[in-house]
């Protein structure tokens, strides 16, 4: 009779999940990054996004796409919190990454760098994810966030994303040579007999 009850429950659940799975709908999102001039040839933005009542159960995709012109570093970071109010608002964040892409056919070029998932423990952790890319070749580029609406209120999640230039080989052998320049004009003033 236990087993009749175990198979019966595990039926009544896998029917129920796959209820919620159809019900459950993706939201897809894009929207360009809009940078803030760092004054260094780089950028500073903010990205994120909030969702209502209306999408609760809904996964969701958003991207948010730039373009750089030169080799450049990134980091970028993504944050949502639980809020129990009458209605609860919270999100999960199952994955967080940063892709070079082709804006023609949208296909994905080269690997995607995956965001390192921080999420603390517990009933309803804050979610928090981030990553760094190094020496990424010129192109364009999208930062994607995907999750799930879990509060019944909806949900946001915000986040921060900085880019920096890589400088030039020029660039780079004039300061290793100046400090060369500087090394050998120590060294000679040392050995200059003093009087």
């Amino acid at each position: 009779m236990k087993l009749t009850s175990l198979l019966l429950t595990s039926l009544v659940a896998g029917v129920a999940c796959q209820a919620q799975g159809v019900d459950a709908q993706t939201i897809d999102r894009s929207a360009a990054v809009v940078a803030l001039d760092d004054g260094l040839d780089g950028f500073n933005a903010h990205v994120g996004d909030s969702f209502a009542a209306a999408t609760a159960g809904n996964v969701f995709s958003d991207l948010f796409t730039f373009e750089f012109g030169t080799p450049f570093d990134a980091a970028a970071s993504v944050t949502s919190a639980y809020l129990n109010t009458p209605f609860a608002k919270d999100l999960l964040i199952t994955g967080f990454s940063l892709y070079r892409y082709d804006p023609a056919t949208m296909a994905v070029l080269g690997t995607a760098i995956a965001g390192i998932n921080g999420s603390g423990f517990g009933p309803h952790p804050t979610d928090s994810w981030s990553l760094s890319g190094f020496a990424l070749p010129a192109g364009s580029y999208a930062l994607k966030v995907d999750g799930r609406v879990l509060g019944a209120g909806g949900g946001a999640f915000g986040g921060d994303l900085v880019v920096s230039p890589i400088p030039e080989a020029p660039a780079w052998g004039m300061l290793l040579g100046g400090l060369g320049i500087a090394g050998l004009a120590g060294i000679a003033r040392r050995r200059r007999p003093r009087p």
